[in-house]
């Protein structure tokens, strides 16, 4: 777990981030709309799946994990579920667009919106648990993560910003959820 000090310096990187790519977020969707890489799509679509991403960052890691301690699985799924509930909400408040207009939510129409992300809300949201756990794998945790949210704006279904604050907010529930790991094992 990180200390309060390196939490203060990635929230104003976040924060700065966010404003920067707020500014950039058309500029970026339409360079992802004029530039493709037909050979890479089928693996990007994979990776995209929220299907996928909760295969490979939440359900094999708790898979290894359960042997060791079932308790722990009870924060994968408390990071898991409190930052897709965060991004719902969000998206309700905010209700901005996506860049793509023709999207269609799968099995339902009701949640449409962009901001946040919310598969990179999650992903990110299980990165400090993953790195916790699994640390010598953390940089591929994080990469994952990352190309998740680079999948999201390379098919249009979020702007950076939505993955810059999906990122940040993510980031920081799993660390919220580490610490009252952190102050069980205290005690």
């Amino acid at each position: 777990m990180m200390n309060k000090k390196n939490n203060l310096f990635i929230l104003a990187i976040g924060v700065l981030l966010l404003v920067l790519s707020y500014e950039y977020d058309s500029a970026i969707s339409a360079f992802f709309r004029a530039v493709n890489v037909p050979i890479l799509d089928p693996i990007l679509r994979v990776v995209t799946n929220f299907a996928f991403v909760i295969a490979v960052m939440l359900m094999l890691p708790c898979a290894i994990l359960y042997k060791k301690n079932k308790k722990i699985l009870a924060y994968f799924a408390a990071a898991f579920i409190v930052s897709i509930i965060a991004a719902f909400i969000i998206k309700l408040i905010v209700l901005r667009q996506r860049p793509i207009q023709e999207f269609n939510f799968p099995f339902t129409q009701i949640v449409d919106y962009s901001f946040p992300s919310m598969h990179t809300m999650a992903a990110f949201a299980l990165v400090p648990l993953l790195a916790y756990f699994f640390h010598k794998q953390k940089y591929y945790w994080l990469a994952f993560a990352v190309l998740v949210a680079f999948t999201r704006i390379y098919f249009g279904f979020h702007f950076l910003s939505d993955v810059i604050f999906g990122a940040a907010a993510g980031y920081f529930i799993g660390e919220f959820v580490i610490s009252f790991h952190e102050d069980g094992k205290t005690k």
